[in-house]
């Protein structure tokens, strides 16, 4: 995407992002569950959220390595859960596969 993509001057999605996203997304996911929304953010970040009547999962990548994770769950704290991730994304694959009655994935870890 070109700077200014989204009308206001939005940085385009880095490869370094979009490639550490894929990355991530291979080492949590189960090649069975739904595919998320993934959206890209206007300071060249990217959101990957799935959402179902369950609940909610969103993944904030910021920049590689570094993601901010939130869930909420049906009947749970609307408020939600949060973390600050950095290294290794267990807690996803745990999430995703609760949310989604997935199997865990075999690797967790985005390298």
């Amino acid at each position: 995407m070109p700077t200014g993509w989204d009308g206001y001057g939005g940085r385009p999605v880095s490869k370094e992002n979009a490639a550490f996203a894929s990355k991530l997304l291979e080492s949590v996911c189960p090649a069975d569950i739904p595919a998320p929304q993934i959206v890209p953010g206007s300071d060249g970040d990217l959101q990957i959220e799935w959402h179902t009547l369950d609940g909610d999962i969103e993944l904030h990548v910021t920049r590689a390595d570094h993601v901010h994770a939130w869930r909420a769950l049906a009947g749970g704290d609307p408020r939600g859960e949060e973390i600050e991730l950095a290294g290794d994304y267990a807690i996803v694959g745990k999430w995703i596969a609760e949310l989604l009655g997935a199997p865990l994935a075999t690797s967790t870890a985005a390298e």
